[in-house]
């Protein structure tokens, strides 16, 4: 699975492999540059890069989000992806690939 970059221009702000180190790097990213955070909230990068991992619900909520904090109090209320498994996650990846062939 491919990480998340939270990015700004040239510079990696910010490494997430999962929605534990999603939520870290938002914080820590929204207090170093909020700009840049709120880009990929508002672009919905981060909700492309759920669904890619697997959580279309959680992605599909984000859409709402308007800032990093919003993002964040959006991520911690959702407890569904803390009960998914791994495997579940890799199943979800073979069969995007699966249906992009």
């Amino acid at each position: 699975m491919e990480p998340f970059l939270f990015k700004s221009y040239d510079k990696i702000l910010g490494i997430a492999c999962d929605i534990e180190s999603l939520i870290t790097e938002l914080q820590c990213v929204s207090n170093y540059d909020y700009d840049a955070a709120s880009y990929h909230i508002i672009n919905g990068h981060i909700s492309m890069w759920l669904n890619y991992m697997g959580f279309p619900e959680l992605a599909e909520n984000l859409k709402t989000a308007r800032s990093p904090d919003e993002a964040i109090r959006i991520l911690k209320s959702s407890q569904r992806w803390k009960t998914r498994s791994p495997e579940h996650a890799g199943k979800h990846q073979r069969n995007m690939k699966q249906k992009m062939a």
